[in-house]
């Protein structure tokens, strides 16, 4: 099989890694539950420099890596500026289907750029999200080992990516007071996500087209 539109034949895998659809169902999704647990992963790991490839990729295990001009050819203008340049959408203004923020459905949200890369790689449930009032989704955990954090170069927030594409999501805060085992809140851009409906159908993107910042 040609894997060219996945841009990965610099790089192949085998074809065991292939994913098949992940479960719809949030219940099938591990949640931390001892207090100050939590799931995020950290940017402790090897990098390497690829000439073709951003520098100092992340490598964890299956990775969607793209050149840049491939992620800019599969990903919408202000849904590329958030995940690959870091940029983030207005809050409390988009709302569904322009975003996720006051989105109930029951179902799982999936990373938008490995969705684009041919891959459907869980981030969060629906059973993670809460209200927390912040303008952005929001969500008390993550699915295990599929999200990390690293410190902005500012060094005064923690950045939470994707572990397999490394995506932009969004910021985790702690210490805020909301009643959850782990501690935390992540603020998530809705155009970093898509959506996978419990009782099936098609994957949901969030159709906001306006501009983003940063």
């Amino acid at each position: 099989m040609d894997r060219t539109f996945l841009g990965l034949k610099a790089f192949p895998y085998p074809p065991r890694f292939v994913m098949a659809e992940p479960s719809r169902d949030p219940a099938a999704y591990e949640a931390p539950s001892s207090k100050g647990s939590s799931f995020l992963g950290s940017a402790n790991v090897d990098v390497r420099s690829e000439k073709s490839f951003d520098s100092k990729q992340k490598i964890r295990g299956v990775i969607h890596r793209l050149p840049e001009d491939q992620w800019m050819a599969k990903l919408r203008a202000n849904v590329y500026k958030v995940l690959r340049k870091k940029a983030t959408e207005p809050g409390h203004r988009i709302k569904f289907p322009e975003g996720f923020d006051d989105h109930k459905e029951e179902g799982v949200y999936l990373c938008a750029g490995c969705h684009a890369a041919g891959q459907q790689v869980p981030l969060y449930t629906s059973k993670m999200k809460f209200e927390c009032g912040c303008g952005w989704p929001g969500f008390w955990t993550n699915v295990k080992d599929a999200v990390y954090e690293q410190r902005d170069a500012d060094g005064r927030r923690c950045e939470i990516l994707c572990s397999k594409c490394n995506g932009h999501l969004g910021h985790v805060f702690r210490g805020e007071g909301f009643p959850f085992c782990t501690d935390e809140r992540h603020c998530v851009n809705s155009l970093s996500l898509v959506f996978l409906p419990h009782k099936g159908g098609d994957v949901v993107s969030p159709s906001y087209s306006g501009p983003v910042f940063g």
